[in-house]
């Protein structure tokens, strides 16, 4: 059977196409049925029921890409210098979104919910727009994208540098930017997932480990104190331009398609009958194609008709996978407490008694650790014993990230302080550099532009929650506490829903594997 499930994939029987002159070859035996045989270029498929037949493609549908055109190495590791460099920079902005606060409060005189939002509101933005983005570096490729983005996020802090109120600076830093970072970020995390394959792990993880970016917010305090709030926002413009030189190492890669069948679709509502196997050059038969029910009379071929049947850009297709919606979930819960914690653990270190300059210190120590989690965890997810329980040690990753985020406010040195951010931030870094390898785990590489796209789109609603909610605490209750157990409880709940879709994925896989 197993060698069977390998060579075909299967159908759903149904009594409208059984009496076709291309199903007289096969033969029904009901849902139990398990058939196959190709003697004498006869073709005997086996008949599954509608249960069976979603379980199998959860399982085969990743076997079934050719992914072994990605190169894991050559001009690959070039491609993972220059995503780390743009990382290093963007997120050593945004990272620093708590010292930005600050210095937009100070200026501004406005309340903590209101500041949250101009300085959050760029990452909010460049994951809302990520799906917009996946399409056009479907069309257009990644090096235009990342060098639009950067001449953008370039513009938006000259603007700011100029702001005299905080509603300008909301549509200069915040939407501006966000845009910008969204045209520069999603390619940038695309693309090394396309050029690895067996080494995926630990190549996204070191692209988006932003080693450096934990300089940023001791570097913006200095530009600060010597150069002012119009010359710190005009250094970093200058800075922020430095990504279109990375991004232009952004070398398309065509992936390798799988073989061809030697197979005519007449068009997209010929019948079964329609569909007719020819020769390869090897003088056998090619394995018949997957077969869809298309309407209760009519079947069409999809993976080589591409142009009629192109379904792997189908959004809903997509979110139909129950595993990836529940990942979706997951994330957006994740984030809430992601962006809270940047935005606020400087402002929690003042609130005890830390003074200014050793609070950036914390935020530095945190993305050190961020960096830290990126590659050691997308290292150890890669070992070859390890790599079948990736997505479960994920969801457990994501557990433990909210448990250390409750605990935040219990520390009340800053030697306390500076351990659990420490903890914190290895966690968070293997989260957030591990989501497109559980993406391509789940779905396939050849899915991973657009189904990123709709992952960061679920992770922007979580950002457009997490700060302004714990802005709001902030003002009514007098400190922060509350804001990192709010992030953390839904932290939490999000790890819960993604593992329980995972554990029904494997009860569903072994029930169907003993049958």
């Amino acid at each position: 059977m197993s060698s069977c499930r390998r060579s075909f994939v299967h159908i759903s029987a149904s009594p409208d196409w059984t009496n076709t002159p291309a199903m007289e070859s096969i033969e029904s035996t009901g849902p139990s049925a398990k058939q196959c045989d190709t003697e004498n270029g006869a073709l005997l498929l086996r008949t599954v029921s509608h249960q069976e037949m979603e379980i199998h493609e959860d399982v085969e549908n990743i076997e079934f890409e050719q992914e072994l055109s990605a190169p894991d190495g050559g001009w690959g590791w070039l491609v993972v210098f220059g995503s780390l460099m743009i990382h290093i920079i963007l997120f050593g902005i945004e990272k620093s979104s708590g010292i930005l606060l600050k210095k937009f409060k100070e200026k501004f005189h406005e309340s903590s919910s209101a500041t949250a939002w101009v300085a959050t509101l760029p990452a909010g933005l460049r994951l809302m727009f990520a799906p917009i983005c996946s399409m056009l570096i479907n069309k257009y490729q990644f090096r235009p994208a990342v060098i639009a983005g950067a001449v953008l996020m370039s513009v938006s802090l000259l603007l700011t540098a100029f702001s005299t109120n905080l509603t300008l600076t909301f549509g200069s830093f915040a939407i501006i930017g966000g845009i910008g970072a969204c045209l520069v970020y999603t390619p940038s995390v695309v693309i090394v997932g396309r050029y690895f394959n067996m080494r995926r792990g630990l190549a996204v993880g070191i692209a988006t480990s932003s080693f450096g970016s934990f300089l940023f917010p001791t570097l913006i305090e200095f530009l600060f104190d010597y150069f002012g709030f119009v010359g710190a926002f005009l250094m970093l413009a200058g800075i922020a331009l430095n990504m279109m030189v990375f991004g232009s190492v952004f070398r398309p890669l065509k992936l390798l398609e799988p073989p061809k069948s030697k197979t005519i679709c007449l068009n997209d509502k010929e019948t079964l009958s329609s569909c007719v196997v020819k020769e390869d050059k090897t003088g056998g038969l090619t394995p018949p194609l997957l077969l869809r029910r298309h309407s209760s009379s009519s079947y069409f071929c999809s993976k080589t008709c591409t142009s009629l049947c192109n379904y792997k850009g189908n959004l809903i297709g997509i979110l139909g996978n129950y595993r990836f919606t529940s990942f979706c979930i997951a994330i957006l819960m994740f984030s809430i407490a992601f962006h809270s914690a940047y935005a606020f653990i400087p402002l929690y270190a003042v609130h005890i008694g830390i003074d200014d300059r050793q609070s950036t210190y914390i935020i530095a120590v945190t993305i050190l650790a961020d960096g830290i989690g990126r590659i050691g965890i997308g290292a150890v997810l890669d070992i070859r014993c390890i790599k079948q329980y990736r997505i479960m040690l994920y969801s457990l990753t994501l557990i433990l990230v909210g448990v250390v985020s409750i605990t935040i406010p219990s520390a009340r040195t800053l030697t306390q302080l500076g351990i659990v951010c420490s903890l914190y931030g290895i966690l968070m870094g293997g989260v957030i550099s591990q989501k497109s390898v559980i993406v391509v785990d789940i779905l396939g590489v050849k899915k991973l532009a657009n189904a990123f796209g709709i992952l960061s789109f679920f992770q922007g609603i979580g950002v457009f929650i997490g700060p302004p909610v714990s802005g709001l605490l902030r003002d009514m209750k007098g400190d922060y506490s509350d804001g990192f157990y709010f992030g953390g409880g839904a932290t939490v709940t999000g790890a819960f829903i993604f593992t329980i879709a995972n554990i029904i994925h494997i009860l569903k896989t072994k029930h169907f594997n003993s049958t």
